[in-house]
């Protein structure tokens, strides 16, 4: 009985060695897609200003000016969470990161069209892919940031 185990053992780990990924199917799973890639550039800018409450305060701002009610938000993490009721609910999504070179921020920011479901509780969010929804956002948002900045 005990060598029957074994040999199980044995094949069980013969089987999973032959499953393990190459070293180049490793970096392909960690490298983004073209597609990916193109998702973030569309939501995300940066900007030259490590005053994160500045530009939580304008990111607030423009969300507001766009109709958007803010439901949450987290100034030590960078967080903002807003929604809109107008032409169905929508909620916009801010995330605020220090860039890699010091003194520069990255913005991304995520809009969500909510869909609820059918006898179910909760909605899910489908992402909104029109480049002019966030182009919008992200003038208005540099807009903001240079009224600010030159006291206007």
């Amino acid at each position: 009985m005990q060598g029957m185990s074994r040999r199980a053992a044995l094949a069980a780990l013969a089987a999973l060695s032959a499953c393990a990924p190459t070293a180049e199917q490793q970096a392909a799973a960690l490298t983004p897609s073209a597609a990916a890639t193109a998702v973030r550039a569309r939501e995300s800018r940066r900007f030259d200003t490590g005053d994160r409450t500045l530009l939580l305060q304008s990111v607030i701002g423009v969300l507001q000016d766009l109709g958007y009610s803010i439901e949450e938000s987290q100034a030590q993490q960078g967080v903002v969470v807003a929604s809109r009721i107008a032409g169905g609910r929508v909620r916009a999504q801010v995330v605020l990161r220090p860039a890699a070179d010091r003194g520069a921020t990255i913005v991304r920011a995520t809009f969500q069209r909510v869909v609820p479901r059918p006898g179910a509780m909760l909605a899910y969010g489908e992402t909104l892919d029109d480049p002019a929804i966030y182009q919008g956002f992200f003038e208005k948002l540099a807009q903001s940031l240079f009224l600010t900045a030159h006291e206007i």
